[in-house]
C-alpha cells in the first residue's frame, strides 16, 4: 500500500476512535435526558448516537482488514448520517421555544391531575426540586392547607421549601441537556463529512490495489 493511503488509513482509524467516543457521549446525553426532555429528542439522540458508534467499528473493521465491502458500507452509512445531520441543521429545528413548550405542557398536564389526585405532582417536583406549577403559592389557590412533602427537600419539612415553580425548573433543565448537543451540530457534521471522503477514497484504493493483485498474479 502507498504512503497516501497508509496516512488516510491511520488518520481514518484515530477519528473513528474518537467518533466511537462521541457516539457513546450521545447515548450518555440521551440517557441522562429521560424523563427531562422531549420524547422525539431523546429518541434523535439515540438514533444518531447509535449509527456513530456502531458505524465507527465497521469502518475500523473495514480499513484495518483493506475491506472494500465493509469500507463502503462505512461509507454510505455516513452519508446518510449526513442526510440526518443537516435535516438537523436546516429541517426540524429542536430550538429552546420548542423545549421550553414541552415543558410547559409536560408540567400542566400534571398539574391538572394533581387538582383532582393529589400526589400527581410528586415525581416531578422530587426531580426538579421545585413546588407548584408556577410556584407553592399554586397550592394556596386550590385551596391545600399543607404543602406535599415533595417540596421540600428530601421531603424534611424542618427545612425551607422549595420557591421555583416547576415550569421554570423544568424549562431550566430540558434546555440545559438541550444544549449539551446543540453547541456541537457544525463540528459533528464537518467530521462526518471527513470520515466520508476518507472512507470513499480509501474503498477505492482498496479496490484498484486488489485488482492490480489480481492482474499480476
Amino acid at each position: 500500500m502507498g504512503c497516501t493511503s497508509g496516512c488516510f488509513k491511520c488518520f481514518l482509524n484515530i477519528l473513528n476512535t474518537l467518533f466511537a467516543l462521541f457516539g457513546l457521549l450521545i447515548i450518555g446525553i440521551a440517557t441522562l435526558s429521560l424523563q427531562q426532555a422531549p420524547t422525539v429528542y431523546i429518541t434523535y439522540l439515540y438514533v444518531v448516537g447509535g449509527i456513530v458508534f456502531v458505524a465507527s467499528i465497521i469502518g475500523c473493521c473495514g480499513v484495518c482488514q483493506e475491506s472494500v465491502c465493509m469500507t463502503t458500507t462505512y461509507g454510505f452509512i455516513l452519508l446518510a448520517l449526513l442526510v440526518v445531520q443537516l435535516l438537523g441543521l436546516f429541517g426540524k429545528n429542536f430550538d429552546e421555544d420548542y423545549i421550553k413548550q414541552f415543558a410547559v405542557d409536560d408540567v400542566d398536564a400534571k398539574w391538572n391531575l394533581e387538582v383532582i389526585k393529589p400526589g400527581a405532582m410528586d415525581k416531578i417536583q422530587r426531580t426538579y426540586e421545585c413546588c407548584g406549577r408556577n410556584g407553592p403559592d399554586d397550592y394556596v389557590i386550590i385551596q391545600r392547607t399543607n404543602l406535599p412533602l415533595s417540596c421540600y427537600p428530601e421531603g424534611n419539612t424542618n427545612v425551607p421549601y422549595y420557591t421555583t415553580g416547576c415550569v421554570t425548573a423544568a424549562a431550566d433543565v430540558f434546555l440545559r441537556y438541550f444544549n449539551y448537543v446543540n453547541t456541537s451540530k457544525w463540528g459533528s457534521f464537518g467530521i462526518t463529512a471527513l470520515l466520508c471522503f476518507c472512507s470513499f477514497y480509501l474503498a477505492r484504493r482498496f479496490r484498484k490495489e486488489r485488482q492490480t493483485y489480481s492482474y499480476h498474479y
